[in-house]
């Protein structure tokens, strides 16, 4: 089974006709059904926040959606810490900035133990360079 991460940029998209992405978003609806969707705490965190929580009829969708078979919750406790640094030492060090969640999504992306097979974004720059090292497939 294949096991796809979707940002949360995605869920923005999907979730309002007002935004840009929003008909692409539609289309690459289809691929939430190719396996298991791998849903890291901090996409969560980002998703659902308060603007999203103001619309009902997203939340009752995006609840029906976490509680599929196919979704599966993950734990970004043994994530968080290299996630923190990196994200300081890419924004510092290396002039490229990048968020707390962004940096947890690539060293989830890196983690051979979760088999991640797509990546589901409309942010592809964060996560070209580990998708190609791990022949993740973006899907955009």
């Amino acid at each position: 089974m294949n096991n796809i991460i979707v940002d949360s940029g995605f869920w923005y998209a999907f979730y309002d006709k007002r935004d840009p992405y929003h008909n692409e978003a539609n289309e690459l609806a289809e691929y939430l059904e190719m396996g298991n969707i791998v849903m890291p705490f901090p996409i969560l965190y980002e998703a659902i926040n308060t603007r999203f929580t103001r619309r009902n009829a997203w939340m009752i969708e995006f609840e029906r959606l976490l509680n599929q078979d196919n979704v599966k919750l993950i734990d970004d406790s043994e994530y968080k810490d290299s996630a923190l640094n990196h994200s300081f030492d890419s924004t510092l060090h290396l002039n490229r900035p990048l968020s707390l969640v962004d940096s947890v999504i690539r060293i989830m992306l890196d983690d051979d133990s979760l088999k991640v097979h797509y990546l589901l974004s409309f942010n592809i720059s964060d996560f070209v360079d580990v998708c190609r090292r791990r022949n993740i497939e973006i899907m955009k």
